[in-house]
C-alpha cells in the first residue's frame, strides 16, 4: 500500500514546480498578495485559501484581525461568542466593489459568516453560514 500510494503522489506532482507541488499537498497556503497586520499563526488553512482567492481576483489584502483575546474583543464591540475568540475568523480589506466582494465570499463553501462593515473591512469565519 504504501509504495502503491507513493508512486500515485510522483505521478500526479511530476513536471510540476515545487510550488505546484505544495499547492498539491496544501501548504500552499500564504499568498504574497496578502499581507497581515495581526497573527497568522491561527488562522485556519480553510480562510487562508479563501483570502488568496480574494487576493487573486481582486488584488491585494489586508488583513486587520484574526485572534482576539477577551478583552479586545469586548473594546472592539464583538460578539460575546465571536469566533475571532476561537482563531476562526478574519476582518481584512481589499480594494472592490462591496457587492461583487460580498457575492465571492458568499460564492466560497469554506466561508460561513460573512459580512461587509462601514468602514471598509469584510469579516469571513468557519462558523455556520449566516450573515448580519
Amino acid at each position: 500500500m504504501r509504495k502503491t500510494l507513493f508512486s500515485v503522489l510522483i505521478v500526479a506532482t511530476a513536471g510540476m514546480p515545487i510550488s505546484g507541488c505544495a499547492s498539491f499537498f496544501g501548504l500552499g497556503t500564504q499568498s504574497s498578495q496578502v499581507h497581515y497586520n495581526d497573527t497568522k499563526w491561527c488562522v485556519p488553512r480553510k480562510l487562508k485559501r479563501v483570502l488568496n482567492r480574494v487576493a487573486d481576483t481582486y488584488g491585494p489584502v489586508t488583513v486587520h484581525s484574526t485572534k482576539r483575546w477577551w478583552l479586545e474583543n469586548w473594546w472592539k464591540g464583538g460578539a460575546r461568542k465571536s469566533y475571532h475568540l476561537k482563531c476562526k475568523a478574519v476582518d481584512f480589506s481589499v480594494e472592490g466593489d462591496p457587492s461583487s466582494v460580498i457575492a465571492f465570499l458568499k460564492s466560497q463553501g469554506d466561508v460561513g459568516g460573512y459580512s461587509y462593515y462601514p468602514y471598509g473591512h469584510y469579516h469571513i469565519d468557519i462558523g455556520p453560514r449566516r450573515t448580519w
